[in-house]
């Protein structure tokens, strides 16, 4: 491939990353208009790299683009949540029971570096890449069942995700409990790490299905307007989401 050709993909990338995390800081607020001529200035890339990139990011679902009218930021509704949550805990349970079955020690080994780049962000009260580490690290967990049509299902969830994982930790008014949920979240990734290294399928299953518990609690308390009516979500086994933390 040609110098200009890597050139333009790395623009792509560059573009598709930077408006990503507009979008997941909610500096692009949802429901918002984006104007690709501003966002090519704010960002100085062309609006050639900005316009693929916003096609990258409708097809998953990030934001919508409207004949005659441009691209807009989807919103969050409370049906979208209800529907996140339903779908990423029966997807996550069955993926975690495949990748403790079929995880390598490698992708072990990569999951420890993203925990402690986690912890690290965690450390710096660095919002945004809190969830950004917090994503990746689950990405690598969806990987590691090795089967694509979990990973990319998973993916556009996390896509969604990531909003209400950085709105439930910049919106805190609590420092203790933002210490606390921090530390439910180290130990719960690190276990997960543990029984994917002891291929302990049983125990992973139970393990995801406490840490989505735990981040529909934050997102319940942290979302606005209020969701404490959110109906329950019944999970398998008798396990059920709560709608109040």
């Amino acid at each position: 491939m040609n110098p200009a050709g890597e050139q333009k993909i790395s623009l792509n990338e560059q573009a598709y990353r930077e408006i990503n995390e507009l979008i997941i800081s909610l500096q692009l607020a949802p429901g918002s208009q984006v104007d690709e001529r501003s966002l090519a200035e704010r960002l100085e890339i062309g609006r050639t790299p900005i316009r693929e990139a916003l096609f990258r990011l409708a097809a998953e679902g990030l934001v919508e683009a409207i004949p005659k009218r441009g691209f807009f930021v989807k919103p969050v509704t409370l049906d979208d949540i209800r529907a996140l949550f339903e779908a990423m805990i029966f997807l996550e349970r069955d993926a975690v029971f495949l990748a403790a079955r079929r995880v390598t020690n490698e992708r072990v080994d990569r999951l420890r570096e993203v925990h402690a780049a986690l912890q690290q962000a965690m450390e710096d009260r660095d919002y945004l890449q809190v969830t950004l580490e917090n994503s990746r690290f689950h990405r690598l967990v969806y990987d590691a069942a090795e089967n694509r049509f979990f990973t990319s299902s998973l993916n556009h969830i996390q896509n969604q995700a990531q909003r209400l994982a950085y709105l439930s930790y910049s919106r805190d008014m609590e420092p203790n409990n933002l210490q606390s949920h921090f530390h439910r979240v180290i130990d719960d990734h690190t276990a997960i790490i543990e029984l994917l290294a002891a291929r302990d399928q049983k125990g992973i299953v139970q393990k995801i299905t406490e840490h989505v518990q735990l981040f529909h609690s934050r997102v319940i308390r942290y979302m606005s307007p209020p969701l404490e009516h959110t109906e329950l979500i019944t999970l398998p086994g008798n396990i059920a989401l709560k709608g109040t933390s």
